[in-house]
């Protein structure tokens, strides 16, 4: 069975594989730096030392120079779109210098349309811009070769007829290619971005499982011991929860999480933090909340927890819930936080430790 993925937006795409794209990027413009040697070398086996030799080393070096300095500005441009404009107005000058060669070569002459082929498609394949960017300048590259053909002589009619085939089937053929290379980029980033979740979420509940909790947790603690803001935490327990899984079976029990899930949901505020807490509690973090503040959630929550028995399958099944609220003292951990909330849970009330 085949599986879906959720959609990558384009700019989150592009800045996952930002880094991988400027490598790639560097290595093309070294490798048509390298290029412009022997091309330059045939200008001057065509023309000799004439003007239009001239006209085309100086163009060719204005390219080799543009080239250098867009690989030492790739060292430090930063966003993609950034990097997109830079490679697209290169990729332009690079098709502009050898539609202008393809022109000044003899009538006779086929050789650089090879060159045409083979770049039509790799410039799809090897140049990083995503295709939307591409396709109007290798389009009109193609096009515009295609009608400096109609001024050749081929050798008989149907090497024409190949060349003027050849050219537009590469740039089909790359596109293809880089389009399928694209999809599979994506549903790399989307199957790893859905390993990510599963491995911090709860699968029954849905809410974040306790490592994510932990590191969510961390993170809070030590945000608010910088900035010296009060942080409480809450643990919830449902009461006798395995004498429910026995009696009504695991599934009944599955059904009694999720429905407490989304009762602790409805008190929580938008920026708390509910995590499943092993197989019948339950954390809260409360981020900004003082002693009073969290008290007082606490005491919201449980009773919206049992304030109506949950209906399975017809069968009504009253929950109870004990819970414990700590409040952050000067030197506390994430351990120490929740062992001090989990002994207030133990005494079966809502109890509050204030700040040190």
């Amino acid at each position: 069975m085949q599986t879906t993925y959720q959609e990558i937006p384009d700019e989150q795409y592009r800045t996952y594989f930002q880094n991988q794209d400027r490598i790639q990027a560097r290595l093309v413009v070294r490798v048509l730096m390298w290029s412009l040697l022997p091309l330059s070398f045939i200008d001057l086996l065509f023309h000799e030392f004439s003007v239009t030799s001239v006209v085309l080393l100086s163009m060719r070096g204005f390219v080799l120079a543009c080239s250098w300095w867009f690989l030492q500005q790739l060292k430090v441009l930063g966003a993609a779109p950034v990097i997109d404009k830079y490679l697209l107005r290169w990729v332009v000058l690079v098709m502009l210098m050898q539609l202008v060669s393809n022109a000044c070569t003899p009538r006779d002459y086929f050789g650089h349309y090879l060159i045409d082929i083979w770049g039509c498609l790799m410039t799809f394949i090897v140049v990083p811009l995503p295709l939307k960017m591409l396709r109007l300048p290798v389009v009109s590259f193609v096009i515009v070769s295609l009608l400096l053909m109609v001024f050749k002589h081929a050798p008989y009619y149907g090497y024409s007829l190949g060349v003027a085939m050849m050219l537009p089937a590469s740039a089909v053929t790359g596109h293809a290619i880089a389009s399928y290379v694209h999809r599979y980029r994506r549903k790399l980033l989307s199957a790893e971005q859905e390993l990510e979740r599963q491995a911090s979420i709860d699968p029954v509940t849905g809410v974040a499982n306790w490592r994510e909790f932990m590191r969510i947790a961390e993170a809070e603690l030590q945000r608010h011991a910088r900035l010296t803001k009060p942080m409480s935490m809450l643990v919830l327990d449902v009461t006798d929860f395995k004498k429910i899984n026995d009696e009504y079976g695991p599934e009944t029990a599955d059904i009694i999480l999720v429905e407490v899930t989304r009762r602790i949901k409805r008190v929580m505020r938008s920026y708390d933090n509910l995590a499943r807490y092993g197989s019948d509690e339950f954390c809260v973090l409360l981020p900004e909340a003082a002693a009073n503040d969290a008290e007082k959630i606490a005491g919201r929550t449980r009773t919206t927890v049992v304030s109506m028995p949950v209906t399975v399958s017809g069968k009504e099944i009253k929950i109870d819930a004990t819970i414990g609220v700590a409040t952050m003292r000067e030197g506390d951990n994430v351990s120490a936080l929740l062992h001090r909330a989990g002994d207030a849970r133990g005494k079966g009330k809502v109890s509050t430790f204030m700040v040190a």
